[in-house]
């Protein structure tokens, strides 16, 4: 391919897909969600004459983010350790303050659901509801068969649900909760 070619077939991809690659990228860290897009297309520059066309673009773009978010994730695990054995009291916190201030009572059940879910349901669920991609899409930005991702939805949806009717209850028993929700209202 010639650099005018790549060039064009780079800016195209860009300018279709930039708003999806990161809204995939912020929903998943919204402290590096911006870097993290754009390393994804920095990689989609050096590797774009393998780039797919059309319906294709957009999976395989999914695909190279999923993987800079693993790396940057990887970086985050290991810097934790080294505070840790450094004695600082470094923690990670799977929920950012600003998502716990603005979401209601029931939309933390949620969030604690999907939290308790293993990475892999996780994945295939935000695949699924928030990129929207179609069960072949998933497949390729997964590398798993189409089959493969019915079961996985599946599976992840009944877990999920079984999380949620666990909290429920919890929440039935436990009256503080949708009092502090409600004083959270007021203020």
């Amino acid at each position: 391919m010639t650099g005018q070619a790549a060039e064009a077939k780079f800016k195209g991809m860009y300018e279709a897909y930039h708003k999806q690659v990161l809204a995939y990228c912020l929903r998943r860290s919204r402290s590096e969600g911006w870097d993290l897009a754009a390393e994804t297309f920095a990689v989609a520059w050096t590797r774009i004459d393998a780039a797919p066309d059309d319906e294709g673009a957009l999976p395989w773009l999914y695909t190279i983010a999923r993987n800079v978010l693993a790396n940057a994730h990887r970086k985050q695990a290991s810097a934790a350790r080294l505070m840790a054995r450094l004695g600082g009291a470094a923690r990670l916190s799977p929920v950012e303050p600003d998502t716990q201030v603005v979401q209601r009572w029931e939309e933390q059940r949620l969030v604690e659901a999907v939290a308790q879910l293993r990475p892999n349901d996780k994945e295939v669920l935000h695949l699924v509801t928030w990129e929207e991609l179609s069960h072949s899409q998933i497949a390729d930005v997964l590398g798993i068969s189409v089959t493969a991702v019915g079961q996985r939805i599946h599976r992840a949806s009944n877990r999920l649900r079984r999380h949620l009717k666990g909290s429920a209850k919890t929440a039935t028993t436990d009256t503080s909760i949708p009092r502090a929700a409600e004083e959270g209202r007021r203020a």
